[in-house]
């Protein structure tokens, strides 16, 4: 009997541990300045900041040669792969870079980059800084959903050593 009050104990105490970080359906991280640290969680498509995630958008803001017919999921991988790609072409000088950095930036309807946020762990401001300024050189043009132009949203990470 000690041993199932226990099972059941455990399994009780676990399910606060992997409820708590899950992101609902239809919504992603995102840092900006409405955060005061860290990330928020908001809805693929911002009605009020009329902001639409890339992973919704008909017609991405960059140039990409992602197979059409692919999954959702395959689809926002792609993405980001050459999104990283695109910010990658533009690092000014070859470095010894550790860490993890994360980058989130917003396309305008007349393709201007804007509101670029640059998180990296371990934090460093010349890591932020060469991303950012690497960010800021990529060619965009507007993103759009359903055949109208909107401004979007987009991120992508990046592993050094």
């Amino acid at each position: 009997m000690k041993k199932h009050k226990f099972t059941v104990l455990t399994f009780l105490l676990l399910i606060p541990i992997f409820s708590i970080g899950q992101i609902p359906k239809g919504h992603f991280l995102d840092a900006d300045d409405s955060a005061e640290s860290g990330y928020k969680v908001k809805p693929f498509i911002q009605k009020k900041e009329g902001i639409y995630h890339y992973a919704i958008l008909t017609e991405l803001p960059f140039e990409n040669d992602c197979a059409s017919g692919l999954s959702e999921k395959k689809q926002i991988k792609c993405s980001e792969m050459k999104l990283k790609a695109l910010i990658s072409r533009n690092f000014t000088q070859e470095m010894e870079l550790t860490g993890k950095v994360y980058v989130y930036l917003t396309v305008t309807e007349n393709a201007q980059i804007e509101d670029i946020k640059v998180e990296s762990y371990p934090q460093s401001n010349l890591i932020d800084d060469l991303i950012k300024k690497a960010t800021e050189k990529i060619k965009v043009r507007p993103g759009k959903y359903n055949g109208k132009t909107v401004r979007s949203r987009l991120w992508t990470s990046f592993q050094f050593k």
